[in-house]
């Protein structure tokens, strides 16, 4: 009978052994590097991100590179405060809105994802 306990113990002991074993290896390979963009690099990518989502020409493309940069210029500064974080967002939807047609602009607003990205609502405390 002691045998019998002892190899079920020594079972167990081994194949929770084995699982933590498996679980580090799966959480060390699940790390992320992250990049961080200057602003001119940040306001091409997404520019170039509406202009292919919308089909947009060469020269709205450059327009809103340009506002995407002044807006990742706040966005990523320090002396920033939330409230002029947030009106910056305010004015790039503003600005989004004015720029291109009603059928453009719902075909934006219905990709949540892109919409977000751009005007940035993640970069302030809510």
């Amino acid at each position: 009978m002691k045998k019998v306990i002892i190899a079920c113990f020594l079972i167990l002991a081994v194949s929770i052994t084995a699982n933590a074993q498996n679980k580090k290896k799966t959480t060390t390979a699940e790390t992320k590097e992250v990049v961080k963009l200057t602003p001119a690099q940040a306001g091409e990518k997404d520019g170039l991100a509406i202009a292919q989502f919308l089909g947009l020409d060469e020269n709205m493309k450059v327009a809103f590179c340009g506002l995407f940069e002044m807006k990742h210029q706040v966005m990523q500064s320090a002396t920033e405060t939330n409230e002029s974080k947030k009106e910056m967002s305010r004015i790039v939807g503003l600005k989004i809105e004015a720029s291109i047609d009603y059928e453009r602009l719902e075909k934006l607003k219905a990709n949540t994802a892109l919409y977000s990205q751009l005007l940035s609502t993640d970069a302030f405390e809510k």
